[in-house]
């Protein structure tokens, strides 16, 4: 399959996910938490987050810290929707940060 330049579209969500994965993964990392991209970023952003240091924070410890990445307008109404139980133990937290703009945030937990 060749790649021409005509055949390549800009998605308007696609470029706004890429510019806050760098802060995100900031955030999750302050944490002992770390963030991988899965998906098309067509929708939504989705994210898989897995603790990666011995002493990492409490879950919701680092879902505040990705929350505090949108404290300035137009963000300051985003607002985390209670997270839900999904397949293998995985727990998903939607994360609504503007208009049709979400974060699902996938949580691969400890079997402690």
């Amino acid at each position: 399959m060749a790649f021409y330049r005509e055949s390549i579209s800009q998605h308007g969500k696609a470029a706004f996910y890429a510019c806050i994965l760098g802060d995100l993964k900031d955030a999750a990392s302050s944490c002992g938490w770390a963030l991988g991209l899965h998906g098309s970023l067509t929708s939504d952003m989705d994210l898989m987050a897995m603790p990666w240091t011995e002493d990492a924070k409490p879950v919701n410890e680092m879902i505040q810290s990705l929350s505090d990445c949108f404290t300035e307008s137009p963000f300051k109404e985003h607002h985390i929707i209670p997270h839900f139980d999904k397949p293998n133990g995985r727990v998903v937290y939607t994360m609504s940060i503007w208009s049709d703009y979400y974060l699902d945030i996938n949580i691969i937990q400890n079997k402690q």
